[in-house]
């Protein structure tokens, strides 16, 4: 036991010296924790930096060869150290609290970026992110593409009526759980000109009820199923109710990449919030 206790101990200290090698380094290091925030690098030109992400980002195609150090709210100190970087970069949920407390004893630099998914956030995290690479003027041109598909989904909205949206996480045949408000997928559906119900009712993901789906009668059902490609008919067969709905008569049923919505919205929620807003409102575009 004391001989796997002084081993550990050794492998520990070994690699805080090679993150304390890692700030020596001319060229950054990142490791990036949050599907947002990694696209959101690569978008600024920064991509070639990143060492490593969580186990989440997913896009660009580029990102799919870099090592995964696990689920961003479960991360490991050693797997961390081990890449040596120079900085880690995520949302303000990364953890847990102990992996973090040990890089920054390890001299790790950590930039922790809000996780909230308004267009404000959006702007911040850009920005934010910009000034953090030495990319400031890359960051305002990111931001000002991305605010013009926002102004671009507006436009399209104009002063129609608001469809009534939710979104559903696809469940199999169990029941459904569906976004309240202070999630990303209930920003999504405000930039895009749709209303969610049940962002005044509930924060977070919530199940719902056959009965209680029935009564908020959406016009539009946006869902996610974790990359499985679940088809719009294959929900209904998975939850006959969607039909009795205004949203599954109609044939509105939206599939949504869940790494859209997941590590923070990115620079790609403009042309989302575009093609949403398409959706929505089918007459004006």
């Amino acid at each position: 036991m004391k001989a796997f206790k002084r081993l550990s101990t050794i492998i520990i200290a070994t690699l805080f010296a090679m993150a304390a090698q890692a700030k020596e380094i001319s060229t950054p290091r990142i490791i990036s924790a949050g599907s947002g925030v990694t696209e959101i690098i690569y978008a600024l030109g920064a991509g070639d930096q990143i060492v490593a992400v969580d186990s989440i980002s997913a896009y660009p195609e580029d990102v799919k060869s870099l090592p995964r150090l696990g689920y961003l709210k479960q991360l490991s100190a050693e797997g961390i150290l081990a890449m040596q970087p120079s900085i880690l970069i995520g949302t303000e949920d990364m953890g847990p609290p102990t992996t973090m407390e040990q890089l920054k004893s390890a001299g790790v630099n950590i930039a922790t970026l809000p996780l909230k998914s308004d267009a404000e956030s959006i702007q911040h995290r850009i920005l934010s992110l910009a000034k953090i690479l030495d990319k400031e003027q890359e960051g305002k041109q990111l931001w000002q593409s991305v605010s013009d598909s926002f102004a671009e989904a507006r436009n399209i909205a104009g002063e129609q009526k608001k469809p009534t949206v939710l979104f559903m996480l696809a469940m199999g045949g169990r029941t459904p759980y569906v976004a309240g408000n202070n999630t990303a997928a209930n920003s999504l559906i405000e930039l895009a000109g749709g209303i969610n119900p049940t962002a005044s009712q509930f924060a977070s993901y919530k199940p719902l009820s056959n009965e209680a789906l029935l009564q908020l009668a959406p016009d539009v059902v946006l869902y996610s199923d974790q990359g499985k490609g679940t088809t719009p008919q294959q929900l209904i067969d998975m939850q006959p109710v969607l039909q009795q709905t205004p949203a599954g008569k109609s044939g509105r049923m939206i599939a949504i990449e869940p790494n859209m919505l997941l590590g923070g919205l990115g620079p790609r929620t403009g042309e989302l919030a575009v093609e949403l807003a398409k959706a929505f409102f089918p007459a004006k575009s």
